[in-house]
């Protein structure tokens, strides 16, 4: 019997690596064209926002295919502070290339994000909203909560009825 085919595809790619991409300058208008192509914005937009990434937050990770001189951008996740919050993280942005879906390249990025935010900055809580990906970040341990404010500084809801909200903490 042969393995699923998650299995078998991830086994013939080339080794991924998941980056940080302001140490990755080189990757950006590959990320931009990716994000792009789930949620249309301008490119300055998009350059703004990636620019912003650093160490601490906002940081904004891709998940790549292939060597140092020819890697492909694969996948994408941005993590934002939470003024309201200090001890969370809102992951935003997150997309995989539409012919790599399926093969667990979110998976694996999303795991990179959550090593990334529980191991090194020491965060309680990841918090994230999805129109479509429910059953996604369920499988990844997320649950469904209320909504939270993330860009002020009072603990104020969004009640935007179109998404779903959803956390994890830290085990």
């Amino acid at each position: 019997m042969s393995p699923p085919a998650a299995t078998r595809s991830m086994h013939h790619q080339p080794p991924y690596r998941v980056v940080p991409i302001h140490k990755h300058r080189e990757l950006m208008d590959q990320c931009i064209a990716l994000i792009n192509s789930e949620w249309p914005r301008s490119y300055t937009a998009r350059l703004w926002s990636l620019e912003s990434s650093k160490d601490t937050l906002p940081t904004s990770f891709v998940l790549t295919a292939g060597d140092e001189k020819r890697s492909v951008v694969l996948a994408h996740a941005k993590m934002s502070p939470i003024p309201a919050d200090r001890e969370a993280v809102f992951v935003e942005s997150v997309v995989v290339a539409r012919d790599h879906r399926g093969q667990g390249i979110g998976r694996l990025l999303m795991r990179e994000v959550e090593n990334h935010c529980f191991q090194n900055l020491k965060l309680k809580t990841i918090y994230l909203c999805t129109i479509d990906q429910q059953a996604f970040y369920t499988k990844l341990g997320y649950e469904c909560c209320k909504a939270i404010n993330i860009f002020g500084s009072r603990p104020t809801f969004n009640k935007s009825t179109k998404k779903t909200w959803m956390a994890k903490t830290a085990q």
